[in-house]
């Protein structure tokens, strides 16, 4: 009769265990997910084997049933004055290197003593500055990244100089 009751109390105490540890995984996964927030991916300007990382300046992401989003509503070239330029050829060629490969990129060029759009939507992967016919100057490269998750806006400052001169 002992041993009947040891085996029930036995039963009883995995049951307890198993549902305190169920109800233990319920709550960690909850307190994780509700502060979860969506990170821009990194990226990573390569220009003549000199890599540079850019961050992020504005984005709007959503993953898992979660958003994160910022606004710096700043012309690019006001916003990069103090920054340390990229120097590139025109002839180099300018490779993004995303932790995650996007949907579409679009690049444009803002003068940096006037802050006027000076090149928009130019294309290439890499980017090919001769191509487009970008002219000797000081200007502010935004990068405009899209997933399907939402959109992420880079900021850096370029200088370029033509080798030939």
């Amino acid at each position: 009769m002992f041993w009947k009751w040891g085996i029930s109390v036995v039963k009883k105490s995995v049951l307890w265990v198993t549902i305190s540890l169920l109800i233990l995984f319920c709550v960690i996964s909850w307190s994780t997910y509700s502060r979860y927030k969506p990170t821009p991916p990194d990226l990573e300007v390569v220009v003549a084997k000199h890599a540079v990382e850019v961050k992020p300046v504005t984005y709007s992401l959503r993953k898992w049933g979660r958003t994160a989003s910022a606004d710096t509503n700043t012309d690019p070239a006001v916003l990069l004055k103090e920054s340390r330029p990229i120097i590139v050829e025109t002839d180099d060629k300018i490779r993004l290197l995303f932790e995650q490969s996007p949907d579409s990129v679009k690049c444009y060029l803002w003068e940096m003593d006037t802050g006027k759009l000076a090149y928009k939507g130019l294309k290439g992967y890499p980017l090919n500055l001769e191509e487009s016919n970008v002219a000797t100057g000081d200007y502010a490269m935004e990068i405009r990244a899209k997933w399907g998750n939402g959109y992420v806006l880079y900021n850096t400052r370029i200088i370029v100089h033509d080798d030939t001169e």
